[in-house]
């Protein structure tokens, strides 16, 4: 994975694009969580679930895509990639956890905090 991301940073497109989404879009999920604005939490997470999806597909495991995809599109949950090098994990973020667990049924979820 991290070879993946090395390869990447060498193209200008993907600097800009760490630069300009996925550091932007990160940033105001800190922002919104911190300030507990939950509503543009959400908004932003799922931005940054696009720009992670689009640009980082490598680097999620093959079975997630459709299921990433799904969650953007239901605007059900949003998925984040955490963690680097293989030992990673993917963090949900949903605004009904009920509507979440039906969705992501065959999945083993954990709730790490809720607001």
């Amino acid at each position: 994975m991290v070879r993946i991301f090395m390869e990447n940073m060498k193209q200008e497109g993907f600097r800009n694009m760490l630069k300009n989404q996925f550091i932007k879009h990160t940033d105001a999920c800190v922002d919104d969580f911190l300030k507990g604005d939950v509503k543009s939490l959400f908004k932003n997470t799922k931005q940054l679930s696009k720009v992670v999806l689009n640009h980082f597909k490598p680097m999620i495991p093959l079975q997630f895509h459709e299921l990433w995809q799904k969650g953007i599109e239901t605007n059900e949950y949003y998925l984040k990639l955490c963690g680097s090098g293989g030992g990673g994990y993917i963090l949900g973020f949903t605004e009904d956890i009920e509507q979440a667990k039906k969705s992501l049924s065959d999945y083993k979820l954990e709730v790490v905090y809720n607001f």
